[in-house]
């Protein structure tokens, strides 16, 4: 069973993409395939930045470096979808702009497991 995430509200203005895996087959004549691969065919990516404590922020990155080195994914519940996802992080940066603050960015990867 995937951990969740510690950290549970992101700022605003963050961003969720989607890339759905298609492969299209285009014909001479002006016409096109288009065929869906596998089952889960658009995973979702969010660009997410936390506002956090020093502490929060030690929490966090243990908790995705954690992540990285058993290789396990986390549940994640998707601002203004009232969904929870698995996901993988393997981008994060950390900007600490005053005492006892840090602003995390991080990117999550949805991924599709049993």
């Amino acid at each position: 069973m995937a951990e969740a995430f510690p950290i549970a509200n992101p700022k605003y203005n963050y961003t969720v993409s989607r890339q759905p895996e298609v492969n299209v087959v285009s014909f001479g004549d002006g016409f096109e395939q288009r065929l869906t691969e596998g089952l889960n065919q658009n995973p979702i990516t969010l660009n997410l930045k936390f506002e956090l404590t020093q502490a929060q922020s030690t929490t966090v990155i243990s908790f995705l470096n954690a992540r990285i080195t058993d290789g396990e994914s986390f549940t994640f519940l998707v601002p203004n979808e009232n969904v929870t996802k698995n996901f993988v992080c393997f981008s994060y940066n950390t900007v600490i702009p005053y005492l006892n603050r840090v602003t995390l960015t991080c990117s999550f990867r949805e991924v599709f497991e049993s």
